[in-house]
């Protein structure tokens, strides 16, 4: 899916300031549906070197913990927060638990399969059409660790701590579409089609974005977490992706609730657009798809899946009549001039967020 370029407000943003969260009120209070992601594990080939949840001794290699949806919360480490107290998912606080993830090994792979097809809808956000999970994080530096504190007290360093893995896509589960120009990658295998060598290589599974399970909100915290929450509330939605332009280093010396403020109610996650894919189309849409999703990992890295989602497109979102009428209505009260009707004249049907 091609992503719209330029400065994008919708009229409605130019003339009342409505707020990010505003502008993705549909997105909010997302109400779990497990058909928004994987549903079932196709294929299962574990590598070498799997981690081990070090609380519990047990290997992270249940494949079926890639289904549903992402932590929302998991545990303490047992070293700064005790292993019992419940800990909101956050960019530097990541899950970790075997009943939580499933680590690939080295050359490790592993096909998920949705139960329907996954398009290239025009109205998904940023044109980004399906959302990999793991357990990156943004790091703290000099040495600190999460406790669980106040988001706002903590700063973080423009990098991250993360394992890429290779995602490839597929309609029928023999021929694989990958997000990769690495000529190494599956090589010599004709069944794997990969970007040409001039093409930007990526994105992957399993690096920026990390994962946030709660929106930031201190004035509406959720006491059912402990009476020590004055900041998280409710759960993200999965199905909402972040700006892909952004990037570890974006939020270098940025404190961790400024990191979640910017997510506002996405859940993180690395973004796929497959538009960019060869991908044959829908013959009754017209539109690209698939259903199944690989990721391979390489003979370095040792990543862990957390979930799939299929995004959620947003019908809402764009400068169209609904925009014009509020403005006709701004019009007759005095509130909008000509600059506003040529401000929403040339962004007619873009994207209605920065």
């Amino acid at each position: 899916m091609t992503r719209y370029i330029g400065i994008m407000f919708s009229a409605v943003c130019l003339l009342s300031s409505v707020s990010f969260a505003d502008d993705f009120a549909a997105y909010k209070n997302y109400a779990y549906d497990p058909n928004d992601f994987a549903v079932e594990v196709i294929a299962w080939n574990p590598g070498t070197g799997i981690v081990i949840d070090w609380l519990n001794d047990e290997l992270i290699n249940n494949p079926l913990n890639a289904l549903g949806r992402p932590t929302i919360d998991t545990t303490g480490e047992d070293w700064l927060i005790q292993e019992e107290q419940i800990c909101p998912v956050n960019p530097v606080y990541a899950p970790f638990r075997s009943f939580e993830l499933v680590c690939l090994g080295r050359q490790g792979s592993i096909i998920l399969g949705f139960n329907s097809h996954v398009r290239d809808d025009v109205n998904n956000p940023y044109g980004i059409d399906f959302i990999v999970f793991g357990n990156a994080q943004q790091e703290i530096g000099n040495q600190q660790g999460w406790s669980n504190g106040n988001p706002a007290a903590m700063k973080v360093i423009g990098s991250g701590i993360l394992e890429s893995a290779v995602v490839s896509v597929s309609q029928d589960g023999v021929i694989w579409y990958s997000f990769t120009n690495d000529v190494n990658f599956m090589s010599g295998d004709a069944n794997f089609i990969k970007f040409s060598a001039d093409s930007n290589d990526g994105p992957f599974a399993d690096d920026f974005a990390p994962t946030l399970g709660r929106v930031y909100d201190p004035n509406h915290p959720d006491a059912n977490i402990g009476s020590w929450n004055l900041w998280w509330s409710y759960p993200t939605n999965p199905t909402l992706p972040i700006d892909p332009s952004l990037a570890f280093e974006s939020f270098d010396t940025k404190t961790v609730a400024q990191i979640c403020q910017t997510y506002g109610y996405s859940a993180g996650g690395t973004g796929f657009d497959i538009g960019r894919l060869d991908l044959p189309v829908d013959q009754n849409s017209g539109l690209k798809w698939f259903q199944y999703v690989r990721i391979d990992s390489s003979a370095e890295n040792t990543p862990e899946i957390d979930a799939v989602s299929d995004v959620k497109g947003c019908q809402d979102c764009r400068i169209n009549f609904q925009d014009f009428a509020e403005l006709a209505k701004r019009w007759e009260n005095g509130l909008a001039d000509i600059e506003d009707l040529k401000n929403l004249s040339d962004r007619w049907l873009m994207w209605s967020w920065e």
